[in-house]
């Protein structure tokens, strides 16, 4: 199955890359545009039309820069592309004003997205008070377009993982995977080959998590694996698991194509 690329990016001196708005064009035969505009953050897909194409934009680590993610909203609508996927770090402190800037931003911009938190956004959560689901409905989600499965994963809790109740959301939404074509999205890396910035990078028992992960993502036959958190672009495999991180919103980006 072939993909047309489209990868935008900020580069600063010495190559640090902080960054990257991934752009996918799926081939015509087997993917499918949404059905229809302002499809809402976890709505289920409306039916979609045949013999179509569609494109989307992976986003990560806006750390409520505000100026900037509009600035890359505006390019993404000028491209036209059909949906967003936000894998965290929407915010510095995860304070609940903080969010409801961002959802009120995503969403006056009448583009559908579907998001997951980052560790960033975790970070001012009191009392058991989950600022984020308070804000957005839901951490983490699942969608299908075509027959190309988004399987949107919450690892941004680095001291928890996931609990018991997404890990068997997760097997269940897996089992699909060998029949589909299943891209999974998380905020931060199961691995790097060259980072310490991963997922249990705080957490020998979240670390044992991420390689169990890795494990069962490859069995299950998943294709690639999107994460943000180390503010770069890359693309490894690593373990037998293809991961593409990008690089971060926040801070004056520059645009290159």
């Amino acid at each position: 199955m072939k993909f047309f690329r489209r990868i935008l990016f900020l580069s600063l001196i010495f190559l640090i890359v902080i960054l990257v708005v991934n752009y996918f064009s799926p081939g015509a035969n087997l993917f499918h545009p949404p059905g229809g505009k302002n499809i809402p953050p976890a709505a289920n897909p409306l039916p979609l039309a045949p013999s179509q194409s569609y494109s989307f934009a992976v986003i990560s680590d806006i750390h409520s820069d505000y100026k900037n993610l509009q600035k890359t909203l505006d390019r993404i609508r000028s491209d036209k592309i059909n949906f967003i996927v936000i894998i965290g770090d929407l915010t510095t402190l995860g304070k609940l004003k903080e969010l409801q800037t961002i959802k009120t931003i995503l969403d006056s911009n009448q583009i559908p997205y579907y998001i997951i938190p980052g560790n960033h956004d975790l970070w001012s959560n009191k009392n058991k008070t989950n600022y984020f689901q308070e804000t957005f409905g839901v951490d983490y989600q699942s969608f299908q377009k075509g027959q190309i499965k988004f399987i949107l994963v919450n690892n941004g809790d680095g001291l928890v993982g996931l609990d018991q109740i997404q890990k068997t959301w997760l097997d269940q939404q897996l089992s699909d995977c060998p029949k589909l074509y299943c891209l999974v999205f998380m905020h931060e890396p199961l691995n790097n080959p060259t980072s310490k910035h991963v997922m249990g990078e705080d957490s020998l028992l979240v670390a044992s998590q991420a390689g169990t992960l890795v494990k069962q993502l490859v069995s299950a036959q998943v294709k690639e694996l999107f994460a943000g958190h180390i503010h770069y672009l890359s693309t490894y495999t690593l373990d037998g698991l293809k991961t593409t991180t990008d690089g971060a919103i926040k801070d004056n980006p520059i645009w290159v194509e």
